[in-house]
């Protein structure tokens, strides 16, 4: 705040010589001082005027300082203004009491004290002054969040078209390299298939860079949301060895899978998870020389599950292990035997985990191969449901908006849900506010839908719902449905208890879910 800027502070005496004498004995360079004879004056005055403190005589005609410190509270825009009493009488304790239950800060008696009435005049100058440099810093931050938000997206508005862009020309590339290496159209000489073959590799490469630099800008700009579910780590990492079984097989490479016997489901979003796992032997394979071995390691520990990654490349220095998931970090690769990537991997992966609130760690000497090692949760319904509702209410305004979690499952007599369910469900959705999953209890599925909606929007969700279900199915009890009730408000710690659910045949309850 400059200093040229003045701050106002008001004074308030039905005398003017009172008035008078104080405005000389508090007026100084950077100071407005007005003045008022009246409580109806002072009032009126108030509401034009940014006042940094008001001093408040008691004994007024008409209107007493009790009187319009009261009216002051009862304003929004004069309620903030602090009050400073000056008075000659009432030294009463009980009228003292009187003038802080009225919303006084302090008292100063007559004859004023010049001394005492300049150090608590500055006091409260200085709170105004440093409350004004405070908003102007948060407003300055405001501006430049903003602006680096709107950097932010032009950039990622900038990647998707790129990627647009290079994705057509490098398909076509690709395809039309493909055939001519594989001698599709004629026959060619070894050093034409050579070229060809480096062609092809940095075609892939480049493939490889755009999808992660989107993947990692979609991450970044918070637009990868995730979605923890039920996730079985043995069905991830038999994709992975599927995945990788021919690379590592062409290179002498050994790719070894070693999980806990009756390893529990994880909580988390099996695609992302998938991602994960892909990138870190990914890595592995990069760096492990031929004959050597890459591990990945699962077991439970505690309520957790520990995933390990191991290979027996180079390792990594003290120095590189730093930087290590940064982005575009290219390590030393003179060892490695695998392709060379783009940078990004690792600090995808490092992504991905931070949005599980889980830590990746690196464990590496020099010459001894490298570990990277996360914990996952293992799956409990109770923090399923907690994380579902945590992860669709987090964000810019979801404290203000009302939500409904909203339970479907089949009816009595049948044991599964309706086929389709899930599609027509996600038709209704807003797009990227509503959201759901699906889980199991006691040996049930139930289809879980939170709802960016009170219950008057609740109870029309179901009524579009069972309209666009009853086109296929005549027998709506097939779906049955229930609405917490008596717990509180939807938020991110809230987990509600499913045992006291009251189902309802969808269709024949929704007054229930109106009132």
């Amino acid at each position: 705040m400059s200093s040229l800027e003045n701050l106002k502070i008001m004074l308030v005496d039905d005398r003017p010589e009172n008035l008078k004498s104080l405005k000389q004995l508090l007026d100084r360079p950077d100071l407005d001082i007005l003045t008022a004879q009246s409580g109806n004056e002072a009032l009126g005055m108030m509401l034009d005027h940014d006042l940094a403190l008001v001093l408040l005589d008691v004994q007024m005609p008409e209107m007493d300082g009790f009187e319009v410190a009261e009216l002051m509270r009862r304003n929004t825009r004069t309620r903030e203004i602090p009050v400073i009493f000056v008075t000659a009488i009432n030294k009463e304790r009980r009228h003292i009491f009187s003038g802080y239950d009225a919303g006084a800060v302090d008292y100063i008696f007559k004859p004023v004290d010049p001394f005492i009435i300049r150090s608590k005049v500055n006091v409260f100058l200085e709170i105004k002054r440093n409350h004004l440099v405070r908003q102007r810093l948060v407003a300055e931050l405001n501006q430049a969040n903003n602006r680096l938000q709107e950097i932010s997206d032009r950039k990622s508005d900038f990647l998707s078209a790129a990627s647009h862009e290079l994705r057509t020309p490098l398909t076509v590339i690709k395809e039309f390299t493909s055939l001519v290496l594989e001698e599709v159209v004629g026959p060619l000489n070894d050093e034409q298939k050579s070229c060809l073959g480096s062609a092809l590799r940095n075609c892939n490469r480049l493939a490889d860079l755009v999808n992660d630099l989107l993947d990692l800008d979609s991450i970044e700009s918070g637009y990868s949301h995730v979605k923890r579910e039920k996730v079985d780590l043995a069905l991830v990492t038999q994709h992975i060895q599927e995945d990788f079984a021919e690379k590592c097989q062409a290179l002498g490479q050994k790719l070894k899978v070693d999980l806990d016997p009756g390893l529990p489901p994880v909580l988390g979003d099996a695609g992302m998870l998938a991602q994960v796992f892909f990138n870190l032997v990914g890595n592995a394979h990069k760096f492990t020389p031929a004959g050597g071995e890459i591990v990945i390691k699962a077991y439970a520990e505690g309520r957790k599950v520990k995933v390990e990654v191991t290979d027996d490349g180079p390792g990594i220095s003290p120095e590189d292990q730093v930087r290590v998931f940064q982005k575009f970090t290219q390590l030393n690769r003179q060892n490695g035997p695998g392709p060379k990537g783009t940078g990004l991997g690792l600090a995808i992966t490092n992504k991905i985990l931070e949005l599980h609130e889980v830590r990746l760690t690196l464990d590496s000497e020099l010459g001894e191969g490298s570990t990277f090692r996360f914990y996952l949760p293992e799956y409990h319904l109770d923090e399923h449901l907690k994380t579902f509702v945590a992860d669709g209410t987090t964000g810019e305004g979801s404290s203000t908006r009302d939500w409904t979690l909203l339970f479907l499952k089949p009816g009595q007599g049948h044991d599964s849900l309706p086929i389709g369910l899930e599609k027509e469900v996600d038709r209704l959705f807003r797009q990227g506010e509503d959201r759901s999953t699906c889980m199991e209890v006691d040996g049930q599925p139930w289809h879980t839908v939170l709802l960016r909606t009170g219950r008057k929007g609740t109870a029309s969700f179901l009524a579009r719902l069972e309209d666009r279900l009853g086109k296929r199915n005549t027998d709506n009890s097939h779906l049955t449905y229930a609405i917490p009730s008596t717990d509180p408000q939807v938020g991110a710690d809230y987990i509600p208890d499913v045992s006291s659910l009251e189902f309802h045949p969808l269709g024949l309850s929704l007054e229930n879910v109106r009132s």
